[in-house]
């Protein structure tokens, strides 16, 4: 493990120009953390900018952790511990953030591990976010074959997603959806909701409308959930006969 490790993952690369402030510039002053101190304030002639800043990097971290599947997970640790010292306040910002992408907390049960998560919960490996954890038997450090990452289960979600949207809905034109409410197709024709503006010109106003959809009690979903858009409602509801749903391919 590198020995500067502490300062890689919670320091920023240096940024920017290396130059000192050209005379009569003026930049907003920071604070170690980057924030703001206070607007357009003057700094002193011949200062450098700030250029490194506090920030948290843990890919080399991360790294480094897959880079040891297969070791003993006590040989690892004891490896993090030498370079990450509890007594420094930014090793030990480093050190905390070992589990989150190692389950140390296991125990087998019914010959499955389960993990013992951070606030007390037991789960099994499959419920957990971690990419790696130790074995309670064998105590090596191991990759959790059933781990996605967040952009992978993101995806995943939006494809089911879509699959029960289309079981649900489909999209004949910009006016025409079907819609199987309850087991039943039916074909929606959807109108606008007509807005006008109130007296003084800036609060804006729906008129009346009825949707066919919520009066006949088919949903309860809102409006853009049920027709994937807003501001529109059912104007006109029509239930599809077996030739209608043959012809288009719905059971």
């Amino acid at each position: 493990m590198r020995k500067d490790m502490s300062k890689i993952i919670v320091e920023r690369p240096r940024s920017g120009r290396s130059s000192p402030v050209r005379p009569g510039r003026t930049r907003a002053l920071v604070d170690d953390d980057g924030e703001v101190l206070r607007v357009s304030a003057r700094e002193p002639r011949g200062r450098a900018p700030k250029t490194k800043y506090l920030n948290e990097n843990l890919a080399p971290l991360r790294r480094f952790l897959a880079s040891q599947v297969g070791r003993p997970w006590n040989k690892v640790y004891s490896e993090i511990s030498e370079h990450l010292k509890p007594t420094s306040t930014v090793q030990q910002h480093v050190r905390d953030h070992v589990e989150d992408f190692v389950a140390v907390k296991t125990r087998m049960r019914a010959g499955e591990v389960q993990v013992t998560g951070r606030w007390g919960r037991d789960m099994s490996l499959q419920e957990s976010y971690q990419r790696l954890y130790v074995h309670p038997r064998t105590g090596l450090l191991r990759e959790n074959p059933h781990w996605k990452s967040w952009s992978t289960k993101a995806r995943a979600e939006r494809e089911e997603a879509e699959k029960l949207r289309t079981q649900r809905r489909r999209e004949v034109d910009a006016k025409t959806q079907l819609h199987c409410l309850d087991g039943v197709w039916w074909e929606v024709r959807l109108a606008k909701v007509k807005l006008h503006k109130g007296k003084n010109g800036r609060a804006t106003f729906a008129e009346p409308f009825t949707d066919a959809v919520k009066s006949a009690e088919l949903s309860t979903l809102p409006p853009e959930e049920l027709y994937g858009k807003s501001g529109v409602y059912a104007a006109e509801l029509h239930k599809l006969s077996k030739t209608e749903l043959k012809w288009l391919g719905l059971k």
